[in-house]
């Protein structure tokens, strides 16, 4: 599988963008951020591309993408 990291980053941000309260996007969220989290605001989204960008390794994102796809 071709792996384009900044195209899986973006999916995700995109999905939780425009889904922030589905039970994908909290998922996603509670995973990579806080298990207790209960909105998901704009920090919380730039927090969320921050741990994609500098934290998460590829099966995590692999993980996440699964989620919201």
């Amino acid at each position: 599988m071709q792996w384009d990291r900044n195209s899986v980053v973006e999916t995700i941000i995109d999905f939780v963008t425009e889904h922030p309260e589905s039970y994908a996007s909290l998922a996603v969220c509670r995973r990579a951020l806080d298990k207790g989290l209960a909105v998901i605001t704009a920090g919380t989204i730039a927090d969320l591309r921050r741990h994609l960008f500098e934290i998460a390794d590829e099966k995590e994102l692999a993980a996440y993408r699964s989620i919201v796809l």
